[in-house]
């Protein structure tokens, strides 16, 4: 006998990336930039850091997290089998479905599910880390593969660094040169 019936509105967990949306460290959300001219006018553009092409500039960036949401759904439908002498039962919501250990009653619940979900998705992540980058390559090509990409890394970051040093801090300075 399943826990919940077809039309029951129910709250489902579910943990996973998703989009979200940071300021953008340019513009600082407001979208736009502020230019100063050879001849001292300000003039304000729309930030490109930020730009998504016909959409403008929102003053946000597009990112992925790991995020843990719980849903009202309504059930559309219910499936039991027997797996290994247990009896498993799985939840139809519209197009999707749900298994029995994610479906609850109230929000706090399915929010302590998906908080504990969120949190085996970062231990599978940090076990992720711990694999080689190449499983055929040996561990010494390992480290030599990250020790490089990490000098490289730091020789950018240094070469970036250097000329946005050199950028004049107004346009008269520049003139000098």
């Amino acid at each position: 006998m399943s826990k919940f019936n077809i039309g029951d509105t129910v709250w489902q967990a579910h943990a996973g990336q998703s989009q979200i949306w940071i300021i953008c460290p340019e513009c600082l959300g407001s979208g736009r930039l502020l230019v100063i001219l050879g001849d001292g006018t300000e003039v304000s553009i729309a930030c490109v850091c930020c730009e998504r092409g016909y959409e403008g500039s929102p003053g946000k960036l597009s990112t992925y997290d790991f995020v843990a949401e719980a849903y009202q759904v309504t059930i559309t439908g219910v499936e039991s089998h027997m797996t290994e002498g247990k009896l498993k039962t799985r939840y139809s919501v519209g197009c999707y479905s749900g298994e029995e250990e994610n479906i609850f009653a109230t929000k706090e619940e399915a929010l302590s599910r998906a908080s504990f979900l969120k949190s085996l998705q970062h231990i599978e992540e940090d076990k992720r880390m711990k694999y080689k980058e190449k499983q055929a390559k040996t561990w010494a090509w390992n480290v030599a593969y990250h020790r490089r990409a990490l000098r490289e890394a730091q020789r950018q970051i240094e070469y970036h660094t250097a000329k946005l040093n050199t950028v004049p801090k107004n346009l008269k300075e520049a003139e000098k040169y």
